[in-house]
């Protein structure tokens, strides 16, 4: 057996000998500290006992010479305490609200039996601050869930209504394309917490089981300020509590539905330069299903389960045109010269003619199905058990459709936009997918020697099971149907120009373009288009096994101790085997003279001999091992420290089976102090400063340990000819046709071959990590409701990024700016926020939210995921690439938003008894986030070339969002309640522009590196002004007016339109 191997095993059964289970199936408490009304002394050995819905049995435990009781290991949910003491009269204090991780004060005073003559009030309301922390965020529950409409559809996880859509209620957080950024971060940095185990995709750190909220009972959203015990994240915490049984029978049959015929049409985002249009609209979405739970032994062993079916359809309109020719000049109409296009006056848009009989409509289907099951059994009051299992398997796609991408969108749209993406034929742009979840936990809490020592234990199972395949269903490597076909990008724009629709499809009016093929090329070119099978494929398996410990004790010392320390151990895998349809990826090169074999599996055994690899297949793995010490040190009730420290050590494994990366030292302290000015848990000032660190995910390690061995090629056109299969097996393989690439010192002169080694890792390299300061106020205003003030401010230590010194022949991992990456820039990302907040959970039939956030970001490094480019590839994005990347790349970062107000408000009006109306709303108003001029870069795709500085080009405008929610209640008998619901998004239909093209050039440009203002670039639209300062890197000449991007600044994405979401749902 390996060193590797033992070392592991050993670890592993560490953990099974100390127990089993994620963090506590309860983890909030309640203290407090209780006198004598009379004269104020504490109160010794007074029974208190714990009573919920949430517990099996009581909780029972007895105040100490101090007069203090702790109750830990809570779950969620509402309380009633009971005092008891021999000579004082009993007292009991119902609708207790305790929060998931939340550490509430409820202090009282007991009256003597006798001997008391005056009156005493005795205090007892039930506080709502937790004064046992200083995490900042918020607590969404099903209150919460039922009251307001959430989770609009259309976005991601919308149709199963992931809790994930939950994130962005929390102040400080914002949507982004692959979930929630909170406190500046990308949302892959965020860690995603169900029942105690991590759900995180092993593969890019998004969220890989997307769990209905109907099996949610409460997300608590931390945004900062969280102690040692959560780690492995440099953004926020999303911790979800599943259902769980009681002993009553419940559960509720329910049903969602938003017909596409309640839908609002969206505004068309029109692109110049494309005779192909398309655009979404909703056809229909929802989810229905069931849940049930209670007793299958009362007080003792709990059971609940639930399933839930969803579906979401979008359809695809894809739509032919020609252009209007002008035939004489006539400027007010648009027309400046004969046979040119004719313009829109006010829009400066072409004018097309749809080509009769070319629409074609697609669907975009995806189906889901969201399922839990889980028991929870008591041995006794000290001792339970809870194990769960839930999954989410999903798919979409196939024959004649179009699949989801893992944005939440299909995948040729982005907000239901999707003429960018259907350039091509139907083969080479669709595909078939299948997203698999499946998770197993099981947790155990315990407590030792009258609760003063606690033991919460852990143990999970994440597994995804994600490809990505042709449409029509072939295989990875089946050698059959769109399999077998080369991915074929064509590109010509000169030599003669552009070709025309009418090469690739068949129009019903064959002259519907034009007779000749000059007349042809004038109305209906096409710079643009893909042939072929879809180009990469993948099947991919992922998984994570986890185990926690966490011991507690409680002691007395100068005050009251909490002492925790825990030790977890998590092994991630990542299995993937990709593939390009017809091994051989084309593009055809912009003077249509030659194509090229773009990154085909391979490498040279020999100079210019060349291996073909059918695929890139192998694992890759990681094993974190992580523990942590913290003291909650509480001073007269009134001052509570907490002091922790934690460390892990990450070690990544590539394919080989080889160390890749070992990232150890990962030392986090966290430093709290809170200051309870009542003494009676309603307020608190509070300061507390930690550092975070990134758990890497493994799609760095599959594609570093090691790199992806790529071969490229050039071929002469004609005779290469890759959509003929006859030129493609000959024309297309011989050396004679082949164009010299290499330098004349290469030994290589055919072949272009990168990758294949190990990618080396700076000897000096540390983990990926960010600093966080965050100090506030909370005050409860009245019962259950509470105003506060935060500042928070984050910045990045240390970034692991691959980095290039030869124009990208080769790369290194390394910390840009240091170690041995001086020579690059510093990688920065600095965040600034002050949030003001009034929260009310549903008490007394209304519940209130409402925040304000000032926040500022900037830097050169946006995270694990590129909000600019669409960039999901953590620790391997582009921003470090290569040095002349870096240019102008500092500034306010695309998640940077100065303002964002967030108002949520509900109430219930009872009509008779058994009859009531809940009515919630919701505003939300955000500033808009900045924008650049981007141009091409000689050495890599995309507008990767900021001409000029970050956040020059201005900024978006402001959206704002207004969203209702009514629900009809009917009690129907004692138990059972029927709701029908009516959710109303984007109610006024705002149709504000959220995003626009960034990109002034596609041709390749140098950045202007000092003193560059916008006015050296709109000096580009005028013919030879010596006042254009963009330069060209292939000719070294200013640009023209051609080359400028004629969608500039134009909308990309607009609001979604007005949404309507019916409900209904039978509780019993």
């Amino acid at each position: 057996m390996s060193r590797r191997n033992r070392v592991n095993r050993g670890l592993w059964l560490a953990v099974l000998l100390w127990g089993t289970g994620a963090f506590a199936q309860g983890n909030s408490v309640i203290t407090g500290t209780l006198t004598n009304a009379a004269n104020k002394s504490p109160l010794e050995d007074v029974v208190v006992t714990a009573t919920s819905p949430q517990l099996q049995g009581e909780r029972t435990v007895v105040t100490d010479k101090s007069g203090l009781y702790r109750l830990p290991q809570l779950p969620s949910g509402t309380y009633l305490l009971r005092f008891e003491a021999q000579g004082f009269k009993p007292y009991e204090r119902g609708g207790i609200l305790l929060r998931i991780d939340r550490t509430i004060r409820l202090n009282a005073e007991l009256l003597p039996d006798e001997g008391l003559t005056e009156n005493v009030e005795v205090v007892g309301a039930p506080p709502s601050v937790d004064v046992g922390s200083s995490a900042a965020g918020v607590t969404v529950d099903q209150d919460f869930i039922r009251n307001i409409a959430v989770i609009r559809p259309g976005t991601k996880g919308s149709a199963s209504r992931s809790f994930e859509g939950l994130a962005e209620l929390a102040p400080g957080a914002t949507e982004d394309r692959y979930g929630v950024s909170i406190s500046g971060s990308s949302s892959p940095e965020s860690q995603y917490v169900v029942d105690g185990l991590s759900v995180n995709d092993p593969g890019v750190g998004t969220l890989g089981t997307p769990l209905s909220v109907e099996f949610v009972k409460e997300v608590n959203i931390i945004t900062g300020g969280y102690m040692p015990e959560y780690g492995r994240s440099t953004g926020g915490v999303l911790n979800v509590v599943t259902k769980s049984g009681s002993n009553e029978f419940h559960g509720s049959v329910f049903a969602n539905m938003a017909p596409g015929a309640l839908q609002t049409a969206g505004t068309v985002v029109r692109r110049e330069g494309s005779v192909i249009s398309a655009q979404g609209s909703a056809h229909n979405l929802g989810d229905f299903g069931f849940d049930l739970g209670g007793p299958i032994l009362k007080d003792k062993l709990w059971f609940y389960v639930g399933v839930a079916p969803s579906f979401n359809r979008i359809q695809v309109d894809r739509q032919l045109s020609s252009y209007e020719l002008c035939t004489e000049v006539d400027p007010a109409n648009g027309c400046t010269a004969v046979n040119a296009r004719r313009k829109d006056p006010t829009t400066g848009f072409s004018q097309v003619t749809p080509i009769e009989g070319t629409q074609v409509s697609r669907f975009a289907d995806e189906r889901s199905l969201q399922y839990l099951g889980k028991l929870t059994y008591n041995f006794n009051q000290d001792h339970s058990l809870a194990v769960s299992v839930f999954g989410t398997p999903r798919s979409s796609g196939g024959s004649n459709k179009y699949a989801f991408s893992d944005d939440g969108e299909p995948e040729v749209c982005t907000s239901l936009s999707c003429t960018g993406f259907v350039q091509g034929a139907y083969g080479a742009i669709a595909t078939r997918r299948e997203n698999s979840a499946l998770d197993l936990v099981a947790k155990q809490t315990s407590s030792f020697f009258d609760k003063k020592l606690l033991v919460d234990a852990t143990l999970g199972w994440h597994h995804q099971a994600d490809s990505t395949l042709p449409s029509d269903g072939s295989g990875l490597g089946s050698g059959q149907g769109l399999s077998a076909q080369s991915n074929i990008a064509w590109r010509r724009t000169r030599n003669p120009g552009p070709h025309t629709i009418n090469e690739f499809e068949t129009l019903p009016n064959p002259d519907a373009c034009g007779t000749t093929p000059a007349e042809q090329a004038l109305r209906c070119p096409v710079t643009a288009y893909s042939t072929g099978g879809p180009g990469t494929i993948s099947i991919q398996r992922l998984d994570r096994v986890q185990g926690k410990v966490m011991g507690t004790y409680l002691l007395e010392a100068l005050g009251h101790h909490i002492l925790k320390a825990g030790a977890d151990i998590e092994r991630m895998s990542f299995y993937n085997n990709r593939a390009r349809t017809g091994l051989t990826p084309w593009q055809e090169c912009t003077g249509g003279d030659c194509f090229f074999s773009l990154n085909q599996y391979g490498y040279l055994e020999a100079p210019d001999q060349p291996v073909f690899l059918a695929s890139k297949e192998g694992t890759s793995t990681s094993t974190t091992v992580g523990g942590f010490i913290q003291d909650s040190w509480s001073i007269l009730d009134k001052v509570t420290v907490n002091a922790g420290l934690r460390y892990d050590v990450q070690t990544l494994y590539g394919l080989d089976g080889e160390v890749g990366l070992h990232l150890p030292n990962q030392w986090s302290p966290r430093l709290g102090v809170i200051y309870d000015p009542t003494q009676a848990g309603r307020a608190k000032l509070f300061v507390n400063y930690a550092r975070f660190f990134e758990n890497v995910p493994l799609d760095m390690a599959d594609l570093s340990f090691p790199q992806q061995q790529l071969l490229s090629s050039t071929y002469r056109a004609p005779p290469c000819n890759p959509s003929r299969e006859g030129s493609l097996l000959t024309d297309c393989t011989i050396d004679a046709n082949r164009t010299p690439i290499g330098s004349r010192e290469s030994p290589n002169q055919l072949w272009d071959a990168q990758g294949g080694d190990r990618v080396p890792v700076d000897p000096q390299i540390r983990a990926q990590s960010a600093d966080e300061f965050v100090l506030g106020g909370e005050y409860e205003l009245i019962a259950a409701s509470r105003v506060g003030a935060t500042y928070t401010k984050r910045y990045l230590n240390d970034v692991i990024e691959d980095m290039s010194r030869d124009d990208g022949s080769t790369f290194f991992l390394g910390n840009p700016g240091k170690g041995y990456s001086t020579d690059f820039p510093l990688a920065k990302r600095e965040y600034d926020a002050v949030n003001l907040y009034f929260q009310r959970a549903f008490t007394d039939g209304w519940l209130a939210q409402a925040s304000y956030t000032w926040s500022t970001l900037r830097g050169n490094y946006s995270g694990l995921f590129r909000a600019d480019t669409g960039q999901l590839s953590p620790n391997l994005t582009r921003d470090f690439d290569l040095v002349s990347l870096t240019v102008n790349r500092d500034g306010q970062l695309p998640g940077d938003r100065t303002h964002s107000f967030k108002v949520f408000g509900a109430k219930e009006f009872f009509i008779t008894r058994g009859t009531s109306i809940n009515v919630g709303g919701n505003y939300r108003a955000r500033s808009g986030t900045p924008l650049n001029y981007l141009g091409a870069h000689p050495r890599r795709s995309g507008s990767e070339t900021f001409i000029l500085p970050r956040d020059s080009a201005g900024r978006l405008p402001w959206v704002h969002g207004v969203d209702g929610h009514v629900g009809l209640n009917q009690r129907l008998g004692k138990d059972s309640v029927l709701t029908v619901s009516l959710d109303v998004f984007n109610l006024f239909n705002f149709q504000q522009y959220t995003d626009v093209d960034q990109t002034f050039t596609t041709t390749r440009v140098y950045a202007i590196e000092q003193g560059g203002t916008p006015d050296d670039l709109t000096a580009c639209l005028t013919k030879n002004n010596p006042g254009c300062k963009v330069i060209s890197t292939t000719t070294g000449l200013p640009i023209v007016e051609a080359d400028i991007n004629p969608n500039f600044k134009r909308p990309t994405a607009y609001q979604a339109p007005r949404a309507i979401r019916l409900g209904a749902k039978l509780s019993f």
